[in-house]
């Protein structure tokens, strides 16, 4: 039923973004816990869903093409958890850039729940990687955006290393669309998991210390 040597680099990557994403969600939610800031809290979550994601995926990519029913339950999963970084993503942008005593925070917040629920339906329906990716990339644009702007106009730093990372990442998604690959045991997968692990780096060391609006 599972065989390394399908794709060897993929499966590992993927188990090192697991292992990555769940200690960086670990410290976040240690400092959501003291700091009581939604950002750290969203953030980690952010990072448990990266994790969780890469997690099945390196079951995926090591599970026999023969066994499509496991395999297509592992993929849907995988989507639904590329969703959910997406929207918590989004939760830390909004508790960052917008202030809990404004009435636009709470429709954000119903909203982004809303593309959550509407997102994973579409997903069961349609586990194409685009109904991810529709969703991921206008949200990490719209992050990336809403740090640049923090970073330019009040010289935060720590805006600055997130817009890094999800630039990074962004980036990184390029070679899930033009699938180029250096080599069979390193296909468009394992660039665009190197550098997903380089933008959570940068992510995760902005996230520390960025604050509610």
């Amino acid at each position: 039923m599972f065989k390394f040597t399908n794709e060897p680099t993929t499966i590992i990557t993927d188990l090192v973004i697991a292992i990555f994403g769940f200690y960086c969600a670990h410290f976040l939610q240690s400092l959501y816990f003291n700091s009581q800031m939604e950002v750290h809290k969203y953030f980690s979550l952010y990072f448990l869903s990266i994790a969780t994601g890469a997690s099945f995926g390196s079951v995926y990519h090591a599970v026999e093409t023969k066994y499509h029913n496991f395999r297509s339950g592992l993929w849907k999963m995988i989507m639904i958890c590329m969703v959910l970084s997406s929207v918590t993503l989004l939760l830390a942008i909004i508790f960052f850039s917008i202030s809990s005593n404004d009435s636009s925070q709470k429709f954000l917040q119903i909203l982004s729940y809303g593309i959550l629920f509407f997102s994973t339906i579409k997903i069961f329906n349609n586990d194409d990687i685009k109904s991810a990716i529709i969703i991921y990339c206008p949200i990490s644009l719209i992050s990336a955006v809403v740090m640049f702007l923090s970073w330019y106009h009040n010289s935060n730093m720590d805006a600055k290393q997130i817009l890094v990372g999800l630039i990074i990442s962004l980036f990184g998604t390029s070679f899930l669309f033009t699938r180029i690959s250096l080599h069979k045991h390193f296909n468009h997968n394992d660039f665009f998991h190197v550098f997903q692990i380089i933008g959570m780096y940068f992510i995760f060391v902005g996230s520390i210390k960025i604050l509610d609006f």
